[in-house]
């Protein structure tokens, strides 16, 4: 790799610089895109100085500003709105310029009427009582900052470690919160600093801290002193690997990993590749392994695309790019929505690499190389080991993040339901969680689709499929005025029949809403949260059946039910007998937990939603026959 950097090129000149005079015309629509290189200064001229033949060749990742110097809409499809997700700047370095500033900067504040964050104000919380720092004083972190060379820092105490903070993590928005990483002083390295980054003594909850002290301190004691080395950190019983970003988190966090290994002090490394093309004053590529370079960090284009150099290279050359809509099936994938949804499973789920688990991310180890994108993807199984835990029904996910979509008939049904074909991975929509507000589906475009009204489960789940008085054009002519359009009461009247619920799905309980059934929290780290992806709703007669199961992962005991994890545990008492449980953590469903009241509340859902349900039977070959389960 190439190191030389052009540090005052910036997105915009890249957009007049690269792309002069050219005698070929750029064939736009649904053929091939074929991009004009300019005999000077081309993309092709930076490339070409920047990486050597053979990685060029081999493929290599570029970095998305490559990317967007030509998808703005002029010369290929704009693809711009990817700057707006959370995929493109949830990890960043703090620059004082923009402090305070939610999606850019640092938003730690405890200052009234502040106009600077705690960093820039100098907090010592030696200085304050009655903070969570009370019982590191006198040792307590100092922070502050360094206009000269815009650094952040925190300092364990007045003679303790000064810690460079590298990178920020979330503070997306106002009360988000942020986590700090944070680049340790060694004396054995040429930079003075760790060769990695780690989780900082605290993070910020959006209206205060939260303390990760325990790994810093004994007790008032910082555990690492000014003058350690790297082989401290590196330690195995009393480093501080387990705290180690790059290590635990690094590779679903950035665009391609360049290298993995474990230095001889003990340091677990990840090399990210280093940024070509960086815009003035962006937050977005911080150097996050120390080498003085700005990295490809955060999710860009080429996580989901491949390695972009074929692509330039072939002047835009559609072949020569991996576009995630056509991956077909292969090893690993019985079918191409499987292999479409590797896209986003090589990252969205509880893994560690395979097969030890030596690195947070989806990793190879035996072969030692990370997870590139291929079509058909290379199979899972060889790079992550699943490292959530089950509810005892075996379907339902304790903990994890979307692995159990792999439970669902979306998946695995002969239909084949790809994450992208709900969920935009490059643009913000109406609905939450860069789900779709427009499908096309057979030809058909569904527009304004709306989660929280059902027409975005509707444009596919209508007649003959579902809810069979209405139809697809149904759907399309309630939607077609716009996103918040009324519902129709012929619409409404037929999911009521379905949901034995009065509708409301619109309204902040979800009533009669698709997702707080099929969707209904289940999984979390303590506290039942999140959208399961099984898309079958979890049932009362499993909470029943398992309710002397304990040592689930964070303590969950008994089975998940989604009548009660949605709304009938902590928002809507029916039964007086059966009191409100707002307690956390709230992954408990077993006996003896709240007196029962977990199991007795399943007692009387499992009435509608169960064996011989009066709603829902769970067994269609017996009659429902109102019964007392207790």
């Amino acid at each position: 790799m190439k190191k030389a950097i052009f540090a005052g090129l910036t997105l915009a000149v890249a957009g007049t610089m690269f792309w002069a005079a050219s005698n070929r015309a750029p064939v736009m629509g649904g053929g091939s895109v074929v991009v004009p290189v300019a005999k000077e200064r081309s993309l092709l001229k930076l490339l070409n100085s920047r990486y050597s033949k053979a990685e060029l060749a081999a493929g290599t990742y570029v970095g998305s500003e490559f990317c967007l110097s030509c998808h703005t809409g002029s010369i290929a499809p704009d693809e711009t709105s990817w700057r707006g997700t959370k995929h493109s700047y949830v990890l960043r370095k703090p620059m004082g310029m923009y402090t305070l500033q939610p999606g850019k900067g640092v938003l730690a504040t405890t200052i009234p009427n502040a106009t600077q964050d705690d960093f820039m104000m100098g907090v010592d919380f030696n200085a304050q009582t009655g903070t969570i720092f009370d019982s590191t004083k006198p040792n307590a972190p100092i922070l502050s900052y360094d206009a000269r060379t815009d650094s952040y820092y925190i300092q364990l105490g007045p003679s303790g470690l000064k810690l460079l903070v590298a990178a920020t993590w979330a503070g997306q928005s106002v009360g988000n919160g942020q986590r700090y990483m944070v680049r340790v002083p060694v004396t054995d390295t040429p930079t003075g600093y760790s060769n990695a980054i780690y989780f900082a003594p605290f993070s910020w909850g959006g209206t205060g801290y939260s303390t990760n002290t325990s790994k810093w301190y004994s007790g008032s004691t910082p555990k690492y002193a000014p003058g350690i080395t790297t082989a401290a950190l590196g330690n195995a019983s009393t480093g501080l690997q387990g705290q180690n970003y790059m290590a635990t988190c690094s590779g679903c966090h950035i665009t391609g990993v360049r290298r993995a290994f474990v230095a001889p002090s003990g340091e677990m490394v990840v090399n990210p590749y280093p940024a070509s093309l960086v815009p003035d004053n962006s937050p977005d590529y911080p150097d996050l392994d120390g080498d003085g370079l700005p990295d490809m960090a955060n999710i860009g284009c080429e996580s989901c695309h491949g390695p972009g150099s074929a692509h330039i290279l072939g002047g835009g050359d559609p072949a020569k790019i991996i576009n995630p809509i056509n991956m077909v099936a292969g090893p690993g994938y019985a079918q191409a929505n499987q292999a479409r949804s590797a896209v986003c499973l090589q990252c969205h789920v509880q893994i560690a690499s395979a097969p030890t688990k030596k690195w947070g991310f989806t990793y190879d180890e035996v072969n030692n190389k990370p997870f590139v994108l291929t079509n058909p993807p290379a199979d899972l199984t060889n790079y992550q080991v699943f490292t959530g835990g089950k509810w005892p029904d075996g379907q339902h996910y304790v903990s994890s993040r979307i692995d159990s979509y792999y439970s669902s008939w979306h998946y695995t049904g002969a239909h084949g339901i790809a994450c992208n074909d709900c969920h935009d991975a490059m643009s913000e929509t109406a609905n939450a969680a860069q789900v779709r507000d427009t499908i096309t589906r057979s030809g058909v475009t569904y527009p304004n689709t709306k989660v929280d009204d059902d027409s975005f489960c509707m444009a596919c789940h209508h007649a003959p499929y579902f809810l069979p008085t209405i139809s697809g054009q149904n759907v399309i002519d309630w939607k077609t005025p716009g996103f918040d359009a009324p519902i129709p009461d012929a619409i409404s009247d037929a999911i009521v029949s379905h949901t034995h619920h009065p509708y409301g799905a619109d309204r902040q309980l979800g009533i009669s809403r698709c997702t707080t059934c099929h969707m209904a929290p289940e999984s979390g780290h303590g506290d039942v949260s999140g959208h399961s992806h099984v898309f079958w709703p979890s049932r009362p007669e499993d909470t029943i059946a398992y309710k002397a199961t304990t040592g689930l992962a964070y303590g969950g005991t008994g089975n998940v039910n989604s009548c009660a994890s949605s709304c009938h545990r902590n928002q809507v008492r029916i039964w007086t007998d059966i009191s409100i449980d707002n307690s956390s953590p709230n992954n408990q469903f077993g006996a003896g937990y709240m007196n029962g009241a977990s199991v007795g509340l399943a007692n009387y859902l499992v009435q509608y939603f169960g064996p011989g349900g009066l709603w829902f039977n769970t067994t269609p070959t017996s009659a429902p026959v109102p019964q007392d389960w207790k």
